[in-house]
């Protein structure tokens, strides 16, 4: 018992024993819930089963009954009796209702309000649709050996029904219609099958066994529990004896031991500080109130390039802290080592040098700290590191500062998640903001909102990764003012390769922007009009026939020709002709919608491509609205003119696959137009 209650391992035991009882309790609920839902389905059939059996009873006792025939109730065919069909002394005409026709109208109803399946069968039957089914055929031929009613779970269509078969004998009114067929007084004529769906049922078992599972869980877990808490409380009061008497025997042995163990740790502590000391990265010193020497570990020796005979026991600031930097002589007051041992105050300095063994002077970052016992000041212990590297990159970093602070581009520093650490002057020229204004925020400050937000999302992706990202983007100044700047993003690592900060270069390019939009516009746009030339009309044709083509649509091209525009010109003159066409430029534009072109090809001849047009008729309600605003008088500076238009129209794809072939069919109809009469328009080919 012992062994069980110390070791963990015997501790299943018990718990498995109980596991058992617990898994055998439930399988015999589980036993009994299921004859306990048979029994139910089996009472409810057989209830079932006697109400029609106790109908048929009446009927046959009663020989049967009639009913008017109608067309529920017509003459049952398989009754052979004399008298099947009356007529009452009013004219209506009955038919005789047997048992076995009461059945089934029976059958009918039932089915029509319950789920119940009823089914009158016969190893012999009169009626075709009283023929048994194969389940039902089986039970039959048991009932005629001597078997009773049988109740079975049965899957029909993937779905549980109980189905449930009881015998019917023959008895003396049965003989009336069933006589011929050679039945006697006993024998078993047929049967009644009920069926009804299992489901329900089976979800009130589910229920109960769920409940009674519950509750075998709750009591398990419980008993478990408490067999746990018993073997916890036994195995601890056998732990605090056994811990007891081992601390009673134990007691002689630990104060013996304890003296030689305060021995080996302050033999132990002297050597770990022993070899601290001597491990250090950095030089120790220890001086006695005099100044003497008393210690230098081997990082010291290796700075001050001495052996230990150098500085053990002479005075140490006279040695290594002789001198400033310059070479002017430290006195009793200005020698920070001295004054330790005189105020006991502790001193950090990293701006000063000590002198080496051989005259060599380096630049070092010392503490000097004094040593007190018992309130006595008893020396100071001096720590100090060369800092010689760290200097050379100080200088260096204040070389790159300074190029920094006056380069020609915007220089920005920010942290590993973008907070800005850092920016030069060249900066705050170009976008207004000053340091004090973006420190520690996020360079979203002088965002545009122009540019995608996907540049930004390939920028982050690109820089996290440890690349470099170049690109333009457009920002905003403090004062609102829009700038195109084109950037360098680059990461920043530490010694262990990490991205630690990034740094961001901007040049200002807004100048070379609006020059290059410049240059473009001059190249696409006509000076006159400022509606795009021929050379953007090109492009602007042939991406409106990809896209018809991309979407299955129709592309229409409206070729124009002034109508008396050079004797406007004659008239009026060049100035004049130049008004005309500009105010042309703002008629036409007028007609369209944003997503069309209309463009001025040269002299005075027109184009319009209506992207995507709904067929002819949205083409003619455009061609009609040019057609009547060119019409309409032209004031120019004082002085009224006019002019038509002759509208050549083309589509695409009907009139050419092409843009070439296109212009082509739209010129030619704009040249059938002029020849009709002018100031109208007309489609390409023979469309009308």
């Amino acid at each position: 018992m012992r062994r069980v209650l110390l070791r963990y391992r015997y501790w299943p035991l018990p718990i498995l024993v109980w596991t058992v009882v617990v898994l055998a309790s439930w399988s015999w609920n589980q036993a009994l819930v299921e004859h306990k839902i048979v029994q139910l389905a089996a009472d409810r059939a057989e209830f079932v089963f006697k109400m029609v059996e106790t109908a048929r009873l009446w009927n046959a006792r009663h020989g049967g009954v009639y009913a008017a025939i109608n067309e529920h109730t017509p003459p049952n065919p398989y009754l052979q009796v004399p008298d099947r069909e009356i007529t009452t002394p009013g004219g209506v005409r009955l038919t005789m209702v047997n048992p076995a026709y009461m059945t089934r109208q029976l059958i009918g109803v039932v089915a029509e309000r319950t789920d119940l399946g009823l089914h009158l069968t016969s190893l012999k039957p009169l009626n075709p649709n009283n023929e048994a089914d194969a389940w039902e055929k089986v039970q039959l031929r048991k009932f005629e050996q001597g078997g009773g009613n049988v109740l079975e779970a049965v899957f029909e269509e993937g779905v549980e029904r109980f189905r449930f078969m009881a015998p019917l004998k023959v008895e003396a009114p049965c003989l009336k219609c069933h006589r011929h067929q050679g039945y006697q007084l006993g024998d078993i004529r047929g049967g009644l099958s009920v069926s009804f769906s299992a489901p329900p049922l089976r979800a009130q078992e589910s229920l109960q066994l769920r409940r009674i599972g519950l509750m075998h869980l709750m009591t398990w877990a419980l008993v478990t529990a408490l067999i746990l808490f018993g073997l916890v409380r036994f195995r601890r009061h056998i732990f605090e004896l056994q811990t007891a008497k081992e601390q009673t025997e134990s007691l002689v042995v630990e104060r013996t031991a304890e003296l030689r163990e305060q021995v080996l740790e302050r033999q132990q502590a002297e050597a770990q500080l022993r070899l601290f000391i001597e491990s250090s990265g950095e030089g120790i010193l220890g001086m006695d109130v005099s100044g003497r020497c008393t210690l230098a570990n081997p990082e010291a020796l290796r700075l001050l390039r001495a052996q230990p005979e150098h500085l053990l026991g002479k005075d140490l600031p006279a040695t290594i802290h002789s001198c400033h930097s310059d070479g002017r002589p430290h006195t009793a007051d200005s020698c920070a080592l001295y004054r330790t041992l005189h105020s006991g105050q502790a001193v950090h300095d990293d701006s000063d040098v000590f002198w080496c063994v051989d005259g060599a002077a380096i630049p070092v970052e010392y503490r000097s700290q004094p040593l007190y016992a018992d309130g006595y000041l008893l020396g100071a212990v001096i720590t100090f590191s060369d800092i010689s590297q760290r200097r050379a990159a100080e200088a260096a970093l204040r070389k790159l500062s300074g190029a920094i602070e006056h380069s020609p581009v915007a220089a920005v520093i920010t942290d590993r998640q973008g907070g800005i650490e850092y920016v030069n002057p060249r900066f705050s020229e170009m976008t207004g903001y000053s340091s004090a204004d973006v420190l520690g925020q996020n360079p979203r400050v002088w965002q545009s909102g122009t540019t995608p937000l996907k540049t930004y999302e390939r920028l982050w992706a690109t820089i996290s990764a440890g690349e470099s990202w170049e690109g333009e983007w457009q920002n905003r100044t403090r004062q609102g003012r829009l700038f195109w700047a084109r950037a360098r993003i680059s990461p920043i690592r530490n010694d262990r390769g990490e991205i630690t900060h990034f740094v961001l270069l901007m040049e200002d390019i807004s100048e070379h922007k609006a020059q290059e939009e410049t240059i473009w516009r001059q190249a696409n746009y006509d000076s006159l009009t400022a509606l795009p030339n021929r050379t953007l009309f090109a492009q602007r044709l042939s991406q409106a026939l990809g896209q018809a083509e991309r979407n299955d649509a129709v592309c229409a091209l409206f070729y124009i020709d002034l109508d008396g525009f050079k004797a406007v010109n004659d008239t009026h003159g060049h100035a004049a002709g130049d008004l005309l066409l500009q105010e042309v430029a703002q008629r036409l534009l007028a007609c369209v919608r944003d997503s069309d072109t209309v463009a001025r090809l040269g002299g005075d001849e027109f184009a319009i491509i209506l992207s995507q047009v709904s067929g002819h008729d949205g083409a003619r309600h455009v061609a009609e609205n040019v057609v009547r605003t060119l019409r309409q008088a032209f004031l120019l500076n004082g002085e009224v003119a006019h002019v038509s238009g002759s509208i050549g129209i083309a589509f695409y794809p009907t009139h050419a696959a092409t843009a070439d072939a296109l212009m082509r069919a739209a010129d030619a109809a704009m040249y059938a137009v002029k020849a009709e009469g002018k100031g109208s328009y007309r489609f390409a080919a023979n469309d009308a």
